[in-house]
């Protein structure tokens, strides 16, 4: 009964990322004519595409890169094309199938059985994901500071225009009812003697565990702070890896005539990229669209069309460039048995 009560739980949880992932497309497309963007889908250069299909590689060795200085950091050494085999099975993952397993999730499993540093290892993954996102944070900004005034006030424009104040105040009740709702059941389970015992049993177990996640947790944190050069090489090799990727969105969008200010696209895909880790739809499945069609039609004023097309452009990309992943989980080349790592001595 516990089997056929968690795989039901399972296909829910498929299900609803299913339909969160529908709605997500509906509301990125809603309003287009998707004829149009079918005729501007056709005149992009397919040597432009395959370019873009290669820079998107290019991106994703030296992400790998990024990788492995995060693991030497904590004294683990994997050899690169091992490492190229991991990533590129949790790329497959992220971007090609609807699990609720994410692709750092799998990297970090699978990395964990390999070297005796466990949980460094897996933190290594974490880490890696963070100054990623600092990265795209950062790039994001900096763009953002070389705006045009004209540029800049259309962005706090559209932002206004966006009410979230109004909204997030509008919805002030139901968080209240949460909220009300989590402390009523929590204080139903602390009076009742049964279920009182059952969780006090439960919290002095989790403390246990968490007090010694945290202080292998600390001792990671402490290395990767005195490792400070390490954290630098890979925030620059982040700036370098996603901006050849945008670099490729850019000759695309060239060449599809999107019109929209080259410093643009530096601002709005890493936004689009950040939303889009959002565990709101798998893979970011028509968040990362629908954010790239408000920003470029209503920021710098390209047609819709346009926009949705480059959005496109950017999904077909990032899936066809995840198909070797395929490949590498058929062949089972990911395996144990095909990894040669060797780890020094803390001493060491």
């Amino acid at each position: 009964m516990i089997k056929v009560n968690a795989r039901n739980k399972k296909r829910l949880i498929f299900l609803l990322r299913f339909v969160v992932a529908a709605a997500a497309v509906y509301l990125a497309f809603r309003g287009a004519e998707m004829q149009k963007v079918w005729q501007v889908l056709k005149s992009l250069n397919l040597w432009i595409l395959l370019l873009g299909l290669i820079m998107y590689w290019i991106s994703q060795l030296i992400f790998v890169l990024r990788w492995q200085v995060l693991l030497k950091a904590q004294s683990i050494q994997i050899g690169y094309w091992p490492t190229v085999r991991l990533h590129l099975l949790g790329l497959f993952y992220n971007n090609c199938l609807p699990s609720s397993v994410g692709g750092d999730l799998l990297r970090a499993w699978y990395v964990t059985k390999h070297t005796d540093k466990k949980f460094e290892a897996a933190i290594s993954v974490f880490v890696d994901r963070a100054i990623g996102l600092l990265g795209l944070v950062l790039m994001a900004f900096v763009g953002f500071c070389f705006l045009p005034k004209q540029g800049t006030k259309q962005l706090v424009d559209f932002a206004n225009n966006l009410h979230l104040t109004d909204k997030l105040y509008a919805a002030r009740w139901y968080f209240l009812a949460f909220s009300a709702a989590v402390i009523l059941i929590l204080t139903a389970i602390l009076i009742i003697p049964r279920t009182r015992t059952a969780f006090l049993h439960f919290f002095s177990a989790l403390k246990q565990k968490l007090s010694l996640v945290f202080l292998k947790l600390r001792k990671a944190v402490i290395v990767y702070w005195g490792k400070k050069t390490a954290l630098l090489i890979a925030l620059m090799l982040t700036f370098l890896c996603q901006g050849i990727f945008i670099t490729a969105l850019v000759l695309i969008g060239k060449n599809i005539h999107l019109g929209a200010p080259v410093r643009y696209y530096y601002i709005f895909i890493p936004i689009s990229w950040v939303l889009g880790t959002l565990p709101i739809s798998p893979g970011g499945v028509g968040v990362v669209e629908g954010v790239l069609r408000l920003l470029f039609s209503q920021v710098s004023g390209v047609l819709q069309e346009n926009a949705i097309a480059l959005a496109l452009c950017q999904r077909l990309l990032w899936l066809l460039g995840s198909l070797p992943g395929a490949v590498i989980h058929m062949m089972g080349v990911h395996l144990p048995k095909d990894f040669s790592i060797d780890y020094k001595d803390d001493n060491g």
